[in-house]
């Protein structure tokens, strides 16, 4: 009975003693790591409002000539144009609804009863393009759904996704499935990928309830896993409060996708402590060919404008590694004007 008693005092102590740490200000190890991951995310906030433009490829496909299709794909080229454009970054889509995706996952391919390259492909595009683009002090950032692929029976049911994953919240279990999913990747690429960016996050009440295992704060951890000051941003849809919305704290940048170049910072300011973000479409639609839709001065003054508080990403087609011809000669025309002559 003494010694039980002794430990019980022991323990009393020591909680005594946190407590007044606590409230005489002590900041527990936790704490002063968040602060550190917050100020490291601050800091690569600013650098990305820095960047003025960046660029955006949807790169999707599927099926039996998935690996053939990603292996076509030119990085040195890709790389080169993306200097001569002057992109401060590029956005990638690993993949959307037809549940291919252009770098191996193991984890994907476990949950799902995939073989290596069946439905993940052999080649990692993104850590190849990373290192090409790196080297170009172009940063690159990762498109990923939030939800599964849609369209992939098989890959739905491997994440235990439910049936309607448009209108019905995120099940705890998918969720902690498709984190692990994403935290593969985001350990692989480390400070190779500075960002991502998660589409259709339409149904968030899954993951507002942050008493529950899985909600925004674990699925930022596995997205930040292997880089604390990667930045995020979660989209719902384009109209203007979604847009240029938050949804989380976890949210660093708004999503702010739009059907053109139509608005600005001094139109709708957006949600504060975010980096006032837009992305819309040069072609006729998103990955089109077709246009510019706009002059090369009025994208270079819309560009202006919107650089005194953000900066805006602009979607080209590309084919097998390659810019369409008349969107990347308007944006040479955008770096002449905004960066000046260098870009070869």
């Amino acid at each position: 009975m003494k010694s039980i008693r002794a430990l019980l005092t022991v323990v009393v102590t020591l909680l005594a003693v946190l407590g007044c740490q606590h409230k005489a200000g002590v900041t527990p190890k936790r704490t002063a790591v968040h602060l550190e991951e917050s100020s490291s995310r601050e800091a690569a906030k600013q650098r990305f409002r820095q960047t003025k433009y960046g660029v955006f490829v949807h790169f999707l496909g599927g099926g039996s000539n998935w690996n053939a299709t990603v292996n076509a794909f030119d990085v040195n080229t890709f790389a080169r144009q993306m200097q001569q454009a002057g992109a401060g970054y590029v956005i990638l889509t690993l993949g959307q609804n037809s549940g291919y995706y252009c770098a191996p996952n193991a984890t994907y391919d476990r949950f799902g009863g995939f073989k290596p390259g069946e439905r993940c492909s052999f080649r990692d595009l993104p850590l190849e393009l990373a290192r090409g683009l790196n080297k170009r002090n172009i940063k690159l950032f990762l498109y990923c759904t939030a939800r599964a692929p849609q369209n992939d029976p098989q890959a739905r049911a491997g994440l235990a996704e439910i049936d309607d994953i448009i209108k019905q919240p995120a099940t705890q279990e998918f969720s902690r499935r498709w984190w692990a999913v994403l935290r593969e990747w985001s350990e692989r690429y480390g400070e190779r990928v500075a960002g991502w960016w998660f589409d259709g996050a339409y149904t968030t009440t899954g993951w507002d309830d942050l008493s529950q295992p899985c909600n925004w704060h674990t699925w930022a951890a596995a997205a930040r896993a292997g880089n604390p000051a990667r930045l995020l941003a979660f989209n719902k849809g384009t109209n203007i409060e979604d847009a240029f919305g938050a949804l989380t704290d976890e949210q660093d940048y708004t999503a702010g996708e739009r059907n053109g170049f139509d608005v600005t910072p001094r139109d709708v300011p957006g949600a504060p402590k975010l980096v006032w973000h837009l992305l819309a479409y040069l072609g006729q639609d998103w990955g089109k060919t077709g246009g510019p839709t706009r002059s090369d001065q009025e994208m270079i003054d819309y560009i202006r404008r919107v650089n005194e508080r953000g900066v805006v990403t602009i979607d080209v087609h590309v084919e097998n590694g390659h810019v369409h011809e008349p969107h990347l000669r308007q944006l040479i025309a955008i770096r002449q004007a905004l960066r000046g002559s260098s870009g070869n």
